[in-house]
């Protein structure tokens, strides 16, 4: 287990096109609704605006290769606080690595250092048990998804050949 996630950093400004960048990668991977860069560009917004959020990147400043966001959010029947992670990504050349248990000890701490739950969720269809796996082992299994009428949003990464 990583207690100390020491090459995880915070994200800066020269890292947002990177991140970008990225998230087009998940999306042409497990992408289930229509990618939208305006909806991706508001996320990283959120961040560097400072309006609860945190993006956790490992590499070199404006070239992240991996990146987790976290969201300071509530449930819809609560008022209480937790984090909500949208987004856990490595990109394919670096996943020989530790990085996602890195990105997953880094949420881990900041929902330690902020008191609040951490809530993560897999809606994927490629390598999915992998990642659920990855998860259990960091993290306690907490429920599932389920799709209906995926077609009406058209062709997605999960009509792609695996």
């Amino acid at each position: 287990m990583i207690d100390n996630p020491t090459i995880v950093r915070f994200a800066e400004p020269a890292d947002a096109d990177g991140i970008v960048s990225m998230i087009a990668e998940l999306h042409d991977e497990n992408g289930l609704f229509p990618l939208s860069r305006r909806r991706v560009e508001q996320f990283l917004r959120r961040y560097y605006d400072k309006q609860g959020a945190i993006i956790g990147v490992i590499g070199d400043v404006g070239a992240p290769v991996a990146s987790i966001y976290l969201a300071f959010d509530q449930p819809y029947y609560s008022d209480a606080f937790f984090l909500n992670e949208s987004w856990n990504f490595v990109r394919p050349e670096h996943r020989r690595s530790d990085y996602a248990k890195q990105l997953i000890a880094f949420a881990k701490h900041c929902s330690d250092q902020m008191k609040v739950p951490l809530m993560v969720g897999i809606v994927s269809n490629h390598r999915t048990e992998a990642k659920i796996r990855l998860y259990e082992r960091s993290l306690e299994k907490a429920g599932a998804y389920f799709v209906h009428n995926r077609h009406f949003l058209g062709e997605t990464a999960w009509d792609k050949d695996r």
